[in-house]
């Protein structure tokens, strides 16, 4: 009897790191994962993964993505924020809505998703030509105006762990991609008090973003357009009026 309570024990045990496994590969993607990526990752057969991933997406700690079929960490991770975003999405949609009207440009709401950008509103710009990214769209922290915004204000041993889990790749030849620079660029924005990527996320794509204030997590608000309508020399009246908004949002919040 002993033996088999000890053998049950040690199998139990190895299901948990398994499990453990699976979710520390989830978290440590930027872009989802596969179904083969995690069996890779795990050394588990697939139809082993694919039973420990349909477990963890019944109790919604595992999510995957209807169109690609990559998987990521799911929301019950998030639900101390789940109300808090809902609000925070109902009441941003004006404001964003006044921001596009008044600048003829699209403009995002995102928040920080473990160690990605989440575009979670998107106010579409009106014009033929236009740099919009879709609700839902992930991006990188360092290559984007606002995962600067927020990593600036989060603390550096996370910042670093966001980066070691996710690397800084190239997307343009503007893309930061050394660590030491993109702490010196997070120096800058704390400085300015808004964050740009200029074409460093996708060629001829301009963005900046600020962060609303006060909240229990990352979130901002950007307005991105072509560079070649959106110049640099507006890039700071435009990062005034997008402060002037956040700070409004953020009193809609706090009535």
């Amino acid at each position: 009897m002993a033996a088999t309570t000890e053998s049950g024990s040690a199998y139990q045990i190895r299901s948990v790191d398994r499990v453990c496994d699976i979710l520390d590969t989830l978290a440590n993607s930027a872009d989802g994962v596969s179904l083969k990526e995690v069996a890779a990752a795990t050394s588990l057969p697939k139809s082993s993964a694919f039973r420990y991933l349909t477990a963890l997406e019944t109790r919604h700690y595992a999510e995957r993505d209807g169109e690609t079929s990559m998987y990521r960490l799911g929301p019950a991770f998030r639900p101390q924020h789940t109300r808090s975003i809902e609000h925070l999405a109902e009441l941003a949609r004006p404001v964003l809505e006044q921001l596009r009207d008044s600048t003829g440009e699209t403009i995002n709401l995102g928040l920080l998703d473990g160690t990605t950008i989440v575009h979670s509103m998107v106010v579409e710009s009106p014009k033929t030509m236009r740099l919009a990214a879709r609700v839902g769209e992930r991006g990188y922290v360092h290559a984007t105006a606002l995962g600067k915004a927020m990593c600036a204000e989060l603390p550096p041993e996370r910042v670093r762990s966001i980066l070691d889990a996710t690397g800084l790749p190239r997307f343009t030849a503007t893309t930061i991609v050394d660590v030491d620079e993109y702490f010196a660029e997070l120096e800058r924005v704390r400085a300015q008090g808004y964050a740009v990527d200029d074409q460093e996320n996708q060629d001829d794509g301009r963005c900046v973003a600020v962060i609303v204030p006060g909240l229990t997590f990352p979130a901002g608000i950007s307005l991105s357009a072509p560079a070649s309508r959106f110049k640099a020399s507006d890039v700071p009246a435009v990062a005034r009026r997008l402060r002037r908004a956040s700070a409004g949002l953020r009193k809609r919040l706090n009535a």
